[in-house]
């Protein structure tokens, strides 16, 4: 009896489709955990990059256990408008202070990825069963987000700390469009309260923590307009009353708001021609990047264990529509796939939607924002519905022999598996790393300087200088080859006149000029107040300082400025000639009034045993109008948040607290000599 109605039970639809899925769920679950495993060795490496100057605000106002310091963290952002306070957030699972540990970070991100790699199959399920048959559905959506979460060019982001903005940013993506399509079925079904709920507060609530994360969260509606021209089109749909409303409220509107807001950008770049750090006009970016997206596609279509990684700096620009001859052809490429994706949207919805999506999701950071041109780590959203038209091809193919699918799928899963194992063995070696990057692209100067700084690291000092000087001889007036060359020399013993030389000609002339300015002088002086410098004397650190005075970018940038004079000044206490150091820290604070800035140099007069001026030196700070952030952006809001709460005044009370006492303190006398 109980055999017999277990065989009828076995033979009902929903007793098939619960079979079907609950088979998908146990490999998806195989996939999850293999996908940890192959990840395990790149969890060894440590930070890189910009990690460094995002994560820093982690220490920057005291370790973080109180609510003052919370605050003060999560307004700290840097890396847009909104500062990305919710990757801010996640941070502190795996730190409250900084410099920290960076294997907490890189384990969360995993999860972070592995939890990504679920919703994505969970999506393509509820997308694919519009379509499909339950089994057909369920296996296509697994292997697609199996392929998605397995492939190697995602363990640049997955171990590379600070772009779990662009984790976060996908995961809130996923679950908006998650809540989004719930929420329509729940009022296709006459369920219009619960339908509401989850249009409203889920669709709204995950949008906004996407934006939190990253600025591509705001493209969100365009995505599910996407989805509606794609996959949801000629789907039955009986709108209700208050549908368009809604869609004008949580779709159209941000939309333009935010295409507004970006429009407003654009004067002001257009004037500025890009990014003074940058080595592109606006309109150079602009004929790149198709050459640059078409570039990503032939890694992720092609995927390979190595490539160049960050050291891609170097990537050729386009100076106009045939210079270089690929530049007409691959806009002509993608305008092809744009529109090919839009004529298939009827008939091939999935791949339509897989080519609209992709192109979508890149328009932020391909435009004419003058970010870097080549970021090989902008495709871990855009990527997510790519896996989806070969997932449903290996699934339904009628040109394939029922053994042949499981076959393929299971082979094209191991050759991803063991590429992303080698990739993130990679970069759980730093040092094999770096070598990879310079190897692939030995032409990119952040690739040599990566590299050399390995060997800095290491102590083979001749290694790092024949690098640099290999790379510089293929970009004679690149700024961050040449100061690391006076560095690498430095460390290996004597700084060569050829290098000194050149190093003043760049600094006078170089038109990107950044913080590797401050940073190289800063440690030249360290260098040479030590000794471990041949050949390096302090009138030649002035000279390098007055050569970078006289650069006209900087001459505009009070910010850099003030670096500038704070070295001079720094180089005047370490000769003895403390007057001239106040002179030069008054330079400082008047080319940009920042009162973080007045407290270091005040500090750094008492702790050379010169109390009395600092306090001068704070005295001249308080006559100053201290910049302030423009706009409405949350630099401001930080600002208005550490006046909130005194941050300063407290920390300025604090200091000229310890100056007077140093003032004061009775000057400690001679032991008298002891007769033998």
């Amino acid at each position: 009896m109980a055999f017999r109605l277990s065989s009828t039970f076995s033979l009902t639809p929903m007793n098939s489709r619960l079979r079907s899925e609950l088979a998908a769920g146990l490999v998806l679950w195989g996939l999850l955990s293999l996908a940890w495993l192959v990840y395990q060795p790149g969890l060894a490496g440590g930070f890189l990059f910009d990690d460094y100057s995002n994560l820093a605000p982690l220490g920057a106002y005291g370790p973080i256990h109180n609510w003052n310091t919370f605050v003060t963290y999560m307004l700290s952002g840097i890396s847009s408008p909104t500062g990305r306070p919710i990757a801010l957030l996640s941070f502190l699972l795996d730190a409250r202070n900084w410099p920290t540990s960076p294997y907490p970070f890189k384990v969360t991100n995993v999860l972070i990825h592995l939890l990504n790699g679920a919703l994505l199959a969970w999506l393509s399920l509820k997308l694919l069963r519009l379509r499909l048959d339950a089994a057909s559905a369920a296996w296509a959506a697994v292997l697609a987000a199996g392929i998605w979460l397995l492939h190697p060019y995602l363990v640049g982001v997955t171990l590379y700390v600070v772009q779990r903005m662009a984790m976060l940013d996908a995961l809130f993506v996923m679950a908006a469009l998650l809540a989004y399509l719930h929420g329509r079925q729940r009022l296709q079904a006459g369920r219009a309260r619960n339908g509401w709920l989850w249009l409203s507060l889920g669709f709204g609530g995950f949008y906004v923590l996407a934006v939190l994360s990253k600025g591509n969260g705001a493209l969100l509606p365009l995505f599910v307009l996407l989805i509606e021209a794609t996959v949801l089109a000629g789907q039955p749909f009986t709108a209700p009353r208050s549908w368009r409303p809604w869609r004008w409220i949580f779709l159209y509107l941000p939309l333009i708001v935010f295409s507004a807001y970006l429009l407003s950008l654009w004067p002001g770049i257009l004037a500025s021609d890009g990014n003074k750090y940058m080595r592109f006009t606006v309109w150079q970016r602009l004929l790149t990047e198709p050459r640059v997206l078409l570039d990503y596609l032939w890694h992720l279509l092609a995927p390979r264990a190595y490539t160049a990684g960050l050291a891609t700096d170097n990537y050729p620009i386009s100076t106009g529509p045939l210079h270089p001859w690929t530049t007409l052809p691959a806009l002509t490429a993608v305008i092809g796939l744009i529109a090919f994706a839009w004529r298939a949207r009827r008939r091939r919805p999935y791949l339509a939607l897989a080519i609209l999506f992709y192109f979508a999701a890149q328009s932020l950071e391909s435009s004419f924002i003058p970010l870097e041109i080549y970021f090989e780590y902008r495709n871990y959203l855009p990527s997510i519905f790519l896996p989806l038209p070969l997932a449903l091809w290996l699934v339904n193919s009628p040109h394939l022999r029922a053994w042949m699918r499981p076959a393929l799928a299971a082979a094209l899963l191991a050759l991803l598996a063991g590429l992303t194992y080698q990739r993130a063995t990679l970069w759980g070696h730093p040092f094999e790393q770096a070598k990879v990057w310079y190897l692939v692209n030995p032409g990119s100067a952040r690739g040599a300087t990566m590299l050399a700084l390995q060997y800095e690291a290491h102590g083979q000092y001749p290694a790092a200088v024949a690098v640099l000087d290999r790379t510089l001889r293929r970009h004679p007036n690149d700024l961050m080859l040449t100061l690391n060359l006076g560095l690498a020399e430095c460390g290996a013993g004597r700084l060569s006149p050829a290098t000194l030389a050149h190093m003043q000609k760049v600094l006078r002339t170089t038109p990107w000029a950044g913080n590797v300015v401050y940073n190289a002088l800063d440690q030249l002086i360290d260098d040479w107040h030590a000794g471990r410098c041949g050949g390096l004397h302090a009138a030649d650190i002035e000279t390098l300082i007055a050569k970078a005075m006289e650069n006209s970018v900087i001459a505009t940038d009070g910010g850099l400025r003030q670096g500038l004079f704070a070295l001079r000044g720094k180089l005047a206490l370490l000769q003895g000639h403390p007057r001239r150091a106040l002179a030069d820290f008054r330079a400082a604070l008047s080319a940009w009034p920042e009162p973080g800035a007045a407290l270091r140099l005040a500090a750094e007069l008492g702790a050379s045993g010169h109390p009395r001026l600092g306090l001068e030196l704070l005295d001249y700070y308080r006559a100053l109008k201290p910049v302030q952030p423009q706009g409405f952006n949350v630099r401001r809001l930080h600002a208005l948040w550490l006046e909130h709460i005194g941050f300063y005044r407290q920390q300025m009370a604090h200091v000229r607290k310890i100056l007077e006492q140093q003032v004061h303190a009775p000057k400690p006398s001679s032991a008298p000599s002891q007769q033998s």
